[in-house]
């Protein structure tokens, strides 16, 4: 047996169902049956995620014990993920947008204050200082080879709307919802902050398939989940193969 361990918040349910899936196909990782373990790490028994051990922050102990017993052969990562959301679903009547300098040619809104992409940036790192200071915690207790997936990109206003109470408690203004293209570069942005701390931690980075990103920066119907924020097992699946595909080079390299 091959065992992956999953760790994550919201999305690590589709990407365990799509687990599930492949394992009940006889799925096989490095030669062998894949065997999987998925926690979601908002579990009553492993929160606070971070437990602050002297000057340091540290994963819950009884994390750090579960990691030990299970002696994963990879671990597969989910955390966060929808900040970009939470900053981005709705905008303020003095619109505003930014030049992402990986695709400089995207469309601004017209009449928007363009704002410095770096203020963008780091609006978004001050969101996910939990999220980035989790994924550092969770690669300093395991020498295994450890995968970050990317989240699902932002879904279509269309999605949004027949779904309105996922983000608003009370009722809202429609003309107050984001444009596509924004939020698609609020998702890029953030993922940019995934990949730099896997690279700062020795972590794989497996991006989301270009076929589930519709023309407009959106998520692709075809792995819409049952609500406006997450995916469905057929994402799941996709996901775990191209994990599946970064760990199995380095099940072998001595790492373990």
């Amino acid at each position: 047996m091959t065992k992956i361990l999953g760790l994550g918040h919201s999305h690590i349910v589709a990407i365990a169902k799509g687990c599930y899936e492949l394992q009940h196909e006889g799925f096989r990782l490095g030669g062998a049956p894949l065997l999987s373990r998925f926690l979601y790490l908002y579990d009553p028994e492993i929160t606070p995620t971070l437990a602050e051990e002297g000057s340091a922050s540290r994963l819950n102990a009884r994390l750090r014990q579960i990691i030990d017993e299970e002696r994963p052969d990879g671990v597969v990562l989910s955390v966060g993920g929808n900040e970009h959301i939470a900053l981005s679903v709705t905008q303020p009547k003095e619109r505003f947008d930014f030049i992402l300098g990986a695709e400089p040619e995207l469309d601004l809104e017209q009449g928007a204050e363009v704002l410095p992409e770096a203020a963008i940036r780091e609006t978004l790192r001050e969101k996910m200082v939990q999220t980035l200071s989790t994924i550092e915690a969770i690669r300093n207790e395991t020498a295994a080879p450890i995968v970050c997936l990317e989240p699902p990109p932002p879904f279509p206003n269309s999605r949004i709307l027949e779904c309105p109470q996922e983000f608003f408690r009370k009722s809202f203004d429609p003309k107050k919802l984001s444009g596509e293209m924004f939020r698609y570069k609020m998702w890029r942005t953030q993922s940019a902050l995934y990949r730099e701390v896997c690279a700062r931690a020795d972590i794989l980075f497996a991006a989301v398939p270009t076929e589930f990103i519709a023309p407009s920066g959106v998520l692709a119907e075809v792995v819409w989940g049952a609500d406006a924020s997450h995916a469905n097992a057929l994402f799941g699946r996709r996901m775990i193969q191209s994990a599946s595909e970064l760990i199995e080079p380095r099940l072998s390299d001595g790492r373990r």
